[in-house]
């Protein structure tokens, strides 16, 4: 599965592994758990679809697009050391967000 990023990519694997293949590096999966655009129940979804994929889930906070753009150090420090090193949390995580807007 290659994504429109990835079309331009000029390397691509010598064997390309299945989405879901138990061969597969782990994912690490970051949702905001009030996310409008992207429920948070397609992550889950997604998760159970991939052996050890990891889910971070922003809570109180509503955004699309959480790492890198809240300034919320739990879900940043995640993602970099994914991203850095490829390591996942042993569990998910669950981080804390600003807090939801009062209606």
């Amino acid at each position: 599965m290659e994504a429109s990023v990835c079309a331009y990519w000029h390397h691509r694997p010598a064997h390309p592994t299945p989405l879901g293949s138990p061969q597969a590096p782990p994912v690490l999966l970051i949702a905001s758990a009030h996310d409008p655009v992207t429920p948070i129940e397609g992550a889950r979804a997604l998760q159970r679809r991939l052996p050890g994929a990891r889910l971070v889930t922003l809570h109180d906070d509503y955004s699309h697009g959480v790492f890198a753009s809240r300034g919320n150090h739990c879900v940043d420090d995640a993602a970099a050391a994914y991203l850095v090193d490829g390591s996942v949390p042993r569990t998910d995580v669950h981080c804390t967000g600003p807090g939801l807007p009062t209606p």
